[in-house]
C-alpha cells in the first residue's frame, strides 16, 4: 500500500481544476452532461456489464453517491456489492483493498463476477 500511495505522478493544474469543476462541483458524469472532445458521457449511455463495490462506512464514495449513478444505467447487468467496513481501518475507502477481511469477504465475489463476464 505504501508503494502504491507514493507512486503517484503529479497531474497538471489545469486538468485537476477541470476535473474538480466537471466531476465534483457540477456532477456532470452522473447527470450525463460530461463532454470529452465531441462525445457525451453518463450512466444512461453505458452499455457494459458493471460491478460496483461500496463500503457502507466510506465517506469518500458512499452508497448514496454511487446508487443514483447505477440506477440510471440502462443495462440489467449491473451488480452492487456492499461491504460493511472494518473496525481499525483509518480510511474506510481503502478497506476494500487493504482491510483484514476484504480478501475473504469481498474479493471472492469480485473474482466470481469477473469470471462470469469473460
Amino acid at each position: 500500500m505504501e508503494h502504491w500511495a507514493l507512486d503517484e505522478v503529479a497531474l497538471p493544474g489545469r486538468l485537476v481544476r477541470e476535473m474538480v469543476h466537471s466531476l465534483y462541483q457540477e456532477n456532470q458524469l452522473c447527470q450525463g452532461t460530461l463532454r470529452l472532445r465531441d462525445r457525451k458521457f453518463g450512466p444512461a449511455l453505458a452499455q457494459v456489464p458493471t460491478l460496483a463495490v461500496v463500503n457502507t462506512a466510506d465517506e469518500i464514495a458512499p452508497l448514496a453517491s454511487v446508487q443514483p449513478f447505477l440506477d440510471q444505467m440502462p443495462g440489467r447487468d449491473v451488480r452492487l456489492i456492499q461491504f460493511e467496513g472494518e473496525p481499525g481501518v483509518g480510511l474506510q475507502h481503502l478497506a476494500l483493498l487493504a482491510g483484514r477481511h476484504a480478501r475473504a469477504k469481498i474479493w471472492p465475489a469480485i473474482d466470481a463476477w469477473i469470471a462470469a463476464h469473460r
